[in-house]
């Protein structure tokens, strides 16, 4: 495969990714904005891992992927469930006549999926979870795209492996409940900023990043602040 001069300078950000992010589930949701950014035939992106034992979509590059993650959940059966079980990279070409996972493919091909990859990412000597990617069109993932999909799914095991010891958690578990305790907060934060101030979630999410670089704490802190106050935090 070919790489053109541009994906080569996507794929080269992916090595000073973990400093430049806050946390280890913004590097995830980075990984997989950028993968659904360059592999070939690609419509959406989601990373799943499991949280208190249970199956969670916990970064993707749309809504859709995250809807597509938990057909699976619900239904209990499906390839992202599997390759993190097994180990094994799983290709579906073509929902509509695909025969494994019978109950989670008809749902996802209702919901437009048509075909899927779904690679099992590997930390600290296990497999944690999948990074899977989804078109619309049926066998939309060429040999090429899939390998290119299998180096950053393996750049974001490694990228985890490195952002647990870099935020200096206990270990993966610990930091992506915390990310997702901290992103729950931001969210209610933005619906307080959006109903206030008649704001839009992007403006309110900017609000409260100039508020946390203005008083260099962490966003969450400011988030938590408007949360409980229902105002931004100010220097005193």
């Amino acid at each position: 495969m070919e790489l053109s001069q541009d994906l080569v300078r996507e794929l080269t950000t992916l090595t000073g990714m973990v400093l430049g992010q806050e946390d280890l589930l913004s590097t995830l949701e980075e990984v997989s904005k950028l993968a659904a950014r360059v592999v070939p035939g690609t419509d959406a992106v989601s990373i799943m891992t499991f949280q208190d034992g249970r199956p969670t979509a916990v970064a993707y590059s749309d809504t859709w992927a995250k809807e597509l993650d938990e057909l699976q959940f619900v239904e209990r059966e499906g390839p992202c469930l599997d390759a993190t079980r097994t180990g094994n990279l799983f290709r579906v070409r073509d929902l509509a006549e695909e025969t494994r996972w019978p109950a989670y493919v008809e749902r996802a091909a209702a919901a437009g999926a048509r075909s899927s990859v779904s690679i099992p990412l590997h930390a600290e000597g296990a497999n944690f979870g999948a990074m899977n990617l989804y078109a619309r069109k049926p066998d939309a993932f060429s040999s090429e795209a899939v390998a290119l999909a299998e180096i950053l799914a393996a750049h974001a095991g490694q990228a985890s492996q490195v952002a647990a010891a870099f935020f200096r958690h206990r270990d993966l578990a610990d930091q992506l409940r915390e990310a997702m305790r901290s992103r729950a907060v931001i969210e209610q934060a933005k619906g307080v900023l959006m109903s206030q101030r008649k704001v839009t979630p992007d403006d309110a999410f900017v609000l409260m990043r100039d508020a946390s670089q203005h008083l260099n704490v962490k966003l969450r802190v400011v988030a938590q602040h408007v949360v409980d106050t229902g105002e931004l935090p100010s220097r005193r």
